[in-house]
């Protein structure tokens, strides 16, 4: 388990970024940047990192290139970028996942929050329930009585310790039913199994399958965010169906090895910020159900220590182990 001084670590770097100057500053080198995707395409991160990719180039003076490289609920990808030279041409475009990872994982090859250096946020969406158009379930309520018969419905997720995950975990926990997690390796594939009927639900975030709610292929039954999405009206969040203040996020963030210079980390995190104001990137990202925020460096890396604490909390509560 990781010590809380490398979480004081994560939160306080970057705390005397020379931001003056910041987007002046030249990278050693000019060559493309790697965005690195721990997961395979069509799932949330993914879908975020190649809306955001084209934008980030034009800011940055050059190419920004995502490749995926999932497996082992994305940790391949993660050692791949701690491996790397800390020089601001490899990043880790991060799931939500990425802080909760380290209390289901026995031997981590690497320390989540010691061996990142944490660059910027970009955004967060909630988790959407959705149903095939067979199954019988239109509302949370539905989905709970099924809980209460036998081994109960089976879900699909991204995997072990996604969001989706947690809060199913926690819903069985507060109502007694019980839930077949179907663990899948990213949100692409959950997605096409919901949409093929191999499992009668799934739960990942709104940018992954809320355009095929959107299209009626599948149904929304619940959301997992305090208040209702402007891009799903019509669904009604998990606090809304019985269960006041229940709120969980997905979130994407960008982190780069330990080491990389200051100077460059300010640098991207500048050309992101000012990446997440454009207009046209705000509406898409909108659109897809995700709400940008820009962070500085410190709060970022406070905002990774702190999911580390709730989630870890969450995962040793009920339990779950990786995949």
């Amino acid at each position: 388990m990781l010590r809380r001084r490398h979480a004081l670590a994560l939160a306080t770097t970057g705390l005397a970024l020379p931001w003056a100057g910041a987007r002046a500053q030249a990278f050693p080198q000019d060559r493309p940047i790697r965005a690195v995707v721990n997961f395979p395409p069509g799932g949330t991160v993914d879908t975020v990192a190649r809306l955001v990719a084209p934008v980030l180039s034009e800011k940055l003076g050059r190419q920004v290139v995502v490749e995926n490289r999932g497996g082992a609920s994305g940790l391949i990808g993660a050692e791949a970028v701690v491996r790397s030279a800390p020089d601001g041409h490899t990043l880790l475009f991060a799931l939500s996942t990425h802080a909760v990872n380290p209390h289901m994982v026995p031997r981590m090859p690497f320390d989540t929050l010691a061996d990142f250096a944490p660059v910027g946020f970009i955004g967060g969406a909630p988790v959407l329930m959705a149903a095939h158009p067979s199954a019988p379930f239109r509302t949370l309520a539905d989905v709970i009585a099924a809980g209460r018969i036998g081994e109960g419905p089976h879900y699909g997720t991204i995997g072990n310790g996604s969001t989706g995950h947690l809060m199913m975990a926690q819903l069985q926990t507060l109502t007694g039913a019980r839930f077949t997690h179907v663990p899948f390796r990213g949100g692409g594939p959950a997605v096409q199994a919901a949409l093929g009927g191999q499992v009668p639900l799934v739960i990942t975030s709104t940018v992954a399958v809320g355009p095929h709610v959107a299209a009626g292929s599948l149904r929304g039954v619940a959301l997992s965010g305090a208040e209702r999405s402007p891009v799903h009206p019509t669904v009604p969040t998990v606090a809304e169906q019985g269960f006041p203040g229940f709120s969980a996020d997905s979130w994407v963030g960008v982190l780069a090895p330990a080491r990389t210079p200051d100077a460059i980390v300010a640098r991207i995190n500048a050309d992101l910020a000012a990446t997440l104001a454009d207009p046209g990137v705000r509406e898409r990202l909108a659109g897809i159900g995700m709400t940008p925020r820009a962070m500085a460096p410190a709060e970022f890396g406070a905002f990774v220590a702190s999911e580390y604490e709730r989630w870890g909390k969450v995962v040793r509560e009920h339990r779950i182990v990786s995949d």
